[in-house]
């Protein structure tokens, strides 16, 4: 669905910074570059990827042994140029270029999408061993890349995104995955979802009988207090963007927070997850908070995680 006319969020695209896509010929991979190149054409800018050949160890060699290597690296190489040209013949990526080193993969792709000054990497949650969940290379990209990154599911494909849900804690970077949120409404005419997930104060303690938090009324009343302050939090800056994309506020009641929004996402349905890599409930992690973490690694849907500013 086109973003129309009279959208607020249609502005000129001034943002010309690539999108980086990470591949390593896996069916995940091939969803992830498929999702670039779409993601691409709709933000109208340039696409990149990078394949990188993981060196397992460092062994000194002796010179009767690195003429050896260096067949063995070529090999590699002519092979992944082999694999490449299949890969973006299927995912419909012929004119994007791709960068093949030898490296650890997480530096190597952070290192890419600082050099090209990306404003996006897109990658597939699971690699060649399949394993369930996200796997480490796309968690660790998460918290290595100096930029947003899109983890793609396999199962799905290169379509639009249609039920989105933003997550936040009231944070500033939750305000970003918010906008974020509204931008692929914008580009995909998806329905946005914004909820908070708190641990509700009755169930820490069991309240007495009898008590004010003891009744539903009291529950549905405080849960419709925090949805209210989700609603203005939202809007605060972003009122026109919100009024056009006119999402859905939640209040969720859970123990823990990353499976009260994993748990959540599969109720509603939701294709995209969007969420703040670090928020107010986890300042002491370095980049990526006990909440984020869980939903990457288990909610099985294709994550959008925010970096602080």
């Amino acid at each position: 669905m086109a973003v129309p006319v009279s959208s607020p969020l249609e502005k000129p695209m001034t943002n010309l910074r690539p999108i980086v896509v990470g591949v390593d010929f896996s069916p995940s991979s091939r969803i992830a570059l498929s999702q670039a190149v779409r993601l691409g054409a709709a933000m109208q800018v340039p696409v990149k990827a990078i394949h990188v050949i993981e060196v397992f160890a460092a062994v000194p060699l002796t010179d009767d042994l690195s003429v050896f290597q260096l067949e063995i690296t070529g090999s590699l190489i002519d092979e992944a140029k082999h694999l490449w040209k299949s890969l973006a013949e299927q995912a419909g990526a012929g004119d994007v270029p791709i960068h093949i080193e030898m490296n650890s993969p997480v530096a190597a792709i952070a290192y890419f999408c600082q050099q090209q000054n990306a404003q996006l990497l897109v990658v597939g949650t699971r690699g060649t061993a399949g394993s369930k969940g996200a796997g480490t290379v796309a968690a660790s990209c998460v918290r290595r890349s100096p930029c947003d990154v899109v983890l793609m599911e396999e199962a799905y494909g290169p379509k639009k995104f249609e039920n989105v849900l933003a997550c936040v804690d009231f944070s500033s970077t939750s305000k970003r995955a918010v906008a974020q949120a509204l931008r692929v409404a914008a580009l995909d005419g998806a329905k946005v979802h914004v909820a908070y997930v708190f641990n509700p104060p009755w169930g820490k303690v069991k309240p007495k009988a009898g008590s004010p938090e003891a009744t539903d009324a009291f529950r549905t009343a405080y849960a419709s207090a925090l949805t209210d302050r989700v609603r203005a939090f939202c809007e605060d800056g972003q009122q026109a963007e919100a009024t056009w994309a006119k999402p859905t506020y939640h209040a969720i009641p859970a123990d823990k927070h990353g499976k009260g929004i994993a748990d959540f996402a599969k109720v509603l349905g939701a294709d995209l997850i969007v969420l703040g890599t670090r928020g107010a409930s986890n300042l002491h992690d370095m980049v990526l908070g006990s909440t984020a973490e869980h939903v990457i690694r288990d909610a099985g849907r294709n994550v959008w995680a925010v970096r602080p500013t």
